[in-house]
């Protein structure tokens, strides 16, 4: 059989996740496998969750790559039942087998062989994919297998499931036996003396992407909104720009900073496809309703996801996804928004220091939160400088006094994070300030439902406007300098709140920062709220100094 073709080979995949990085620090969680061919025959692949040794625990890191709860146990296998599946499915002994960091996967195999068949010369001669794409694209910038799969044009999930990896390292080797054969290389035994000879390429010294740089050089100098695309047309990433050939050169051209995860995606763009705007706002608005539509992978900060809208009490201590009388403050990104201000408002009017309270009033969750005695001593530090009973003037008076843009914390290596008085204090500060801001920006989120707005971006000779309705861009275009801006049809808070999903909310979150970037570096910017409401100069920064 290892005389065959490689294109008419039957070989087996096999993909295990883990919730260790060998079998003396894990085990099996997942085990996914199909036997492929290389001409064009689809596989059938099967994957099954794998029971654990009992008391082994599961990482919170391998539940979030995985997608590992509790109840997916009910129809998990046993380990000595799925090596016999395994076994059941090897189309010979000694199957040919292509897994791509063949290294990880053996190990965890070749444990359950000892243990379950330990008579039994282990049945799998398996070839590693990912030293094939090392031998075949030294110049890739990654080869890990979501790299590779997008780059020869398979798009795989960002969770981490042995079927979805089966099928791409099925697909791959496809494509790895097509650029084989243009080689010379046609059979099993070819493969492995190829893999075994020291005629190894060269590494790049510069980083070298697949598409061709003429791809982003001939881009427009403007504003606009840019989506990067797979070889089958997957959208992999939607991004804003001030000027599209600069920010998309900058992607491909920066030798040093980048992250390994915007290394796998770069490695999977052949194209590229923009749309021009007549603003750097007018983008940024463009680029969330697109990420929202699109849901790209490599876009995490505005995707929709299961998220909605909450509406707060008036105490601030419970929220709910629907505006009523008992709930009237909103739209909230989160539930837990300004809950820090309803606990200080609680301890402020004496209310027992429980942990719970403790916790919310510094922004932390419970099991996080301090203790006792350096809390007491943090509150006494936080009162005796602000002094006032009123919550919400204590959180005004810190936001008004604070950067627009704080400093984060100190990162672990610079201090130990410790609750001492100082840094209660700090956390009272911060978290009031916060959740007063996000309070403000719900009241401003909903007049700017029902706005039209006028805006002359930094250094540019034109005024643009939008009108919006129902928290929605309605209209948009130029305007001149003798035209009045129109007065929006204002509708009740209760009916602009109901109009929030959280697409909407951040759309309008995205325009009021927008705003403030516009005011901030020379620009100008009018609301009109209402027919007799006008918001501009001092006045609007007033306001939006706050949202």
């Amino acid at each position: 059989m290892l005389e065959t073709p490689l294109r008419e080979l039957p070989v087996l995949i096999v993909d295990c996740q883990t919730t260790g990085a060998s079998p003396v620090l894990g085990s099996i969680l997942e085990l996914g496998w199909c036997v492929a061919r290389a001409d064009g025959t689809e596989p059938e692949a099967e994957a099954h969750w794998i029971l654990l040794p009992e008391g082994e625990r599961i990482s919170a890191q391998v539940r979030a790559l995985t997608g590992f709860h509790e109840g997916v146990l009910e129809h998990a296998l046993a380990p000595e039942d799925a090596w016999r599946r395994l076994r059941a499915a090897l189309p010979v002994d000694r199957a040919p087998s292509a897994i791509h960091f063949a290294r990880f996967e053996l190990s965890f195999l070749k444990d359950w062989a000892t243990r379950f068949e330990p008579d039994t010369p282990f049945p799998i001669e398996a070839v590693c994919v990912h030293a094939i794409a090392c031998r075949l694209y030294p110049d890739l910038p990654r080869r890990n297998l979501r790299a590779l799969a997008g780059f020869l044009g398979h798009g795989l999930h960002l969770e981490r499931r042995s079927l979805g990896h089966v099928l791409a390292t099925s697909f791959i080797w496809q494509k790895l036996v097509s650029e084989l054969e243009g080689r010379g290389i046609r059979d099993w035994a070819a493969l492995g003396a190829w893999l075994a000879s020291a005629d190894k390429p060269a590494t790049p010294r510069k980083r070298r992407y697949p598409i061709a740089p003429a791809s982003y050089r001939s881009l427009p100098d403007q504003s606009g909104v840019y989506r990067f695309l797979r070889s089958n047309g997957d959208v992999l990433y939607v991004g804003k720009a001030t000027s599209l050939k600069k920010r998309v050169s900058s992607h491909f051209t920066k030798q040093s900073g980048a992250t390994e995860r915007a290394l796998e995606m770069l490695t999977q763009v052949s194209d590229i496809a923009f749309t021009a705007t007549s603003s750097a706002l007018e983008a940024a608005l463009l680029e969330t309703q697109l990420i929202k539509q699109l849901d790209p992978p490599y876009n995490v900060q505005l995707v929709q996801g299961e998220r909605g809208v909450w509406f707060a009490s008036t105490d601030f201590r419970s929220a709910t996804t629907e505006p009523d009388d008992q709930h009237p403050f909103g739209p909230l990104s989160s539930r837990y928004s300004v809950r820090a201000l309803g606990a200080l408002r609680q301890l402020l009017a004496g209310a027992e220091s429980t942990a719970s309270l403790r916790a919310a009033s510094v922004g932390a969750p419970v099991r996080f939160g301090p203790e006792e005695p350096a809390f007491s001593a943090g509150f006494a530090l936080f009162r005796d400088k602000h002094g006032s009973t009123d919550a919400r003037l204590i959180a005004r008076r810190i936001l008004l006094a604070s950067p627009e843009e704080p400093e984060p914390e100190a990162a672990a290596d610079d201090a130990p994070k410790v609750w001492d008085p100082p840094r209660v204090c700090r956390h009272l500060e911060r978290a009031s300030a916060q959740a007063y801001q996000v309070w403000r920006r719900a009241a401003w989120l909903c007049l700017l439902a029902d706005s039209s707005i006028a805006y002359r971006e930094p250094g540019a000779a034109v005024t643009r406007y939008l009108s919006i309705g129902a928290a929605e861009l309605t209209t948009s275009g130029d305007l001149t300098a003798d035209a009045p801006l129109p007065a929006p049809e204002r509708s009740s808070r209760r009916v602009a709140q109901r109009a929030f999903d959280a697409a909407r909310y951040d759309w309008l979150r995205i325009l009021t920062t927008e705003l403030k970037r516009i005011l901030r570096d020379g620009g100008e910017v009018k609301v009109r709220l209402s027919r007799t409401r006008l918001l501009q100069g001092a006045a609007l920064a007033r306001v939006l100094r706050v949202v």
